[in-house]
């Protein structure tokens, strides 16, 4: 039997993944060609997962990344990719979303008004699933923390889609 938070995380997980391939609120952000994930940072003491290791993202994000490619989300054809990792069980949401910030600011990044609103009330609802949006050009990033509740082992998210 799912619990309701199992049910509310998976509810609040579907509501990301929607946004997060839906095309940016604001039009279409100048800013430079798409990149590769490859080319975004990793979080400072950060351990990359391999596929299959991950505990915590794979059971949330898993079945969206799985999808045949590309997949049709809203009407918009988009190919996805993800990196996952282990990160200490310190780290808090607002200090990943600050080490990010600065540098996706810099490379043309922005938060989608619209997007913030919605990853804003998403995050006030649930502690355990903490998420923001970046769009630049035909591109789309989410980064989520999630948090295991029972081992408070932390996981953190790259998944970037590309329209």
């Amino acid at each position: 039997m799912i619990s309701r938070t199992s049910l509310f995380l998976l509810c609040t997980l579907s509501l990301f993944v929607l946004a997060a391939c839906s095309a940016p609120s604001g039009g279409r952000v100048i800013g430079g060609q798409p990149i590769a994930i490859s080319e975004l940072a990793t979080y400072p003491g950060a351990t990359e997962l391999n596929f299959g290791e991950s505990k915590i993202i794979e059971s949330v994000f898993g079945p969206a990344q799985r999808e045949t490619p590309p997949f049709i989300g809203l009407g918009i054809e988009v190919d996805k990719t993800q990196r996952s990792f282990r990160v200490p069980q310190d780290t808090t949401f607002d200090q990943v979303k600050t080490f990010y910030a600065d540098k996706l600011q810099a490379a043309g990044w922005r938060e989608d008004p619209a997007m913030r609103v919605f990853t804003n009330n998403a995050n006030e609802a649930s502690k355990n699933l903490q998420g923001a949006i970046w769009v630049r050009v035909d591109q789309t990033l989410l980064i989520a923390l999630a948090q295991d509740p029972s081992s408070g082992e932390k996981e953190l998210t790259l998944s970037l889609a590309t329209h």
